[in-house]
């Protein structure tokens, strides 16, 4: 009896918050819980560390950004990063915006100069018709470029290697356990009793919390108050690594697109790869941007290849040594989803605004520091 017991309590585990998922802001509202001496289980059904911020390998170069990935502004989360978790924060070096003008040519401006944001502005966003309307545009857009603050691109000199060296040492120092490679099959709100069971595996994980982002992949949910579905929002970003032997000295690192049929921006982020520690090693790795509905085909990586050649970003005799496409779909809920579960089910749901790193982190520092 004594040992069906035992089989028993080993099927069940208690803990105080779960959290779904491994993203940078749901590691630090996991570290904030464990401050206060909560006990806190995280588990990712990936089998690495860092939700959309993980790294990947390409061609034996390791710690390439899986991603297109830059700090949205916002002054509250930016200094939190900086002061608090003291991530080398900087200015994004030699970032420009391409504008396609007439005949085809490509002209290029710094990405937070006057002109640059004026021509974003005035012929890239928005459509008018008709002279008076076009007039009024254009100078709303001069308005706009000339009363407004500047505000350039952040990013982390270390990039995200940098960032997930960070959070895996910050974890380290918190009684915090992790599991990947792990699904949750089914939440029961239990209403009564003020707990949530979380069926994974053979085990039922009873909580007094459950914390999650946008991001988190959630089954059906059931309640002693009656079922709640979520319909999940599918969206696609896809994106493409290439790896060029080139020894040009590009006068851009990072690019926005205007109106290109297939990118959006282009990245090269040999800077935060394990190329930094070879510096005879000429091969680059660049990651783009693509527009949703760009497909992989046997042309893509050529395509992508020439349009760096006409811009100058890549110099004449530069070659394709590797290529990938990443058919990169996000499953989110949206702000409405993650209030809708906090009304129906109070504090034991802990939501987190995760959709932009910085803006998130902005919204919760001030517990954070406390």
């Amino acid at each position: 009896m004594d040992k069906i017991a035992s089989q028993a309590d080993v099927l069940v585990e208690e803990v105080d918050c779960l959290c779904v998922g491994t993203s940078i802001i749901v590691s630090l509202e996991a570290i904030y819980q464990s401050r206060k001496g909560k006990k806190v289980l995280m588990v990712d059904r990936s089998g690495t560390f860092g939700g959309a911020w993980k790294t990947v390998e390409i061609d034996g170069i390791r710690d390439v950004e899986n991603a297109i990935h830059y700090f949205m502004p916002d002054a509250k989360g930016i200094k939190y990063l900086g002061e608090e978790l003291k991530w080398p924060i900087e200015v994004s070096k030699r970032k420009h915006r391409y504008f396609k003008i007439f005949g085809g040519r490509n002209v290029r401006f710094k990405y937070d100069s006057v002109i640059g944001r004026f021509f974003n502005t005035a012929f890239y966003s928005g459509q008018t018709r008709g002279f008076g309307p076009t007039l009024r545009h254009l100078f709303k857009s001069i308005y706009d470029v000339t009363t407004q603050p500047r505000v350039p691109s952040m990013y982390v000199s270390s990039g995200v290697a940098g960032i997930i060296h960070s959070m895996k040492t910050l974890l380290s120092g918190h009684e915090i356990d992790m599991r990947f490679n792990t699904n949750i099959s089914k939440i029961f709100f239990d209403l009564k009793n003020r707990t949530v069971h979380c069926e994974i595996g053979d085990k039922t994980v009873i909580c007094n919390s459950l914390i999650l982002g946008h991001g988190a992949r959630l089954p059906p949910i059931e309640s002693t108050d009656g079922s709640l579905e979520l319909t999940e929002k599918f969206h696609y970003r896809p994106a493409f690594h290439l790896v060029v032997e080139d020894d040009y000295e590009s006068p851009s690192l990072e690019v926005i697109f205007s109106q290109d049929r297939l990118i959006k921006y282009v990245h090269d982020v040999t800077r935060f790869s394990s190329l930094s520690k070879f510096p005879n090693d000429k091969r680059k790795v660049l990651v783009f941007g693509l527009h949703s509905d760009v497909s992989d085909s046997k042309d893509l990586p050529n395509e992508l290849f020439k349009k760096l050649k006409n811009i100058g970003f890549l110099g004449k005799s530069s070659r394709v040594t590797a290529s990938r496409y990443s058919d990169v779909i996000l499953p989110t809920l949206y702000d409405e989803d993650l209030y809708l579960l906090k009304d129906k089910f109070g504090d034991l749901v802990n939501i987190l605004r995760t959709e932009s790193l910085s803006l998130g982190v902005g919204y919760y520092a001030d517990n954070w520091k406390s």
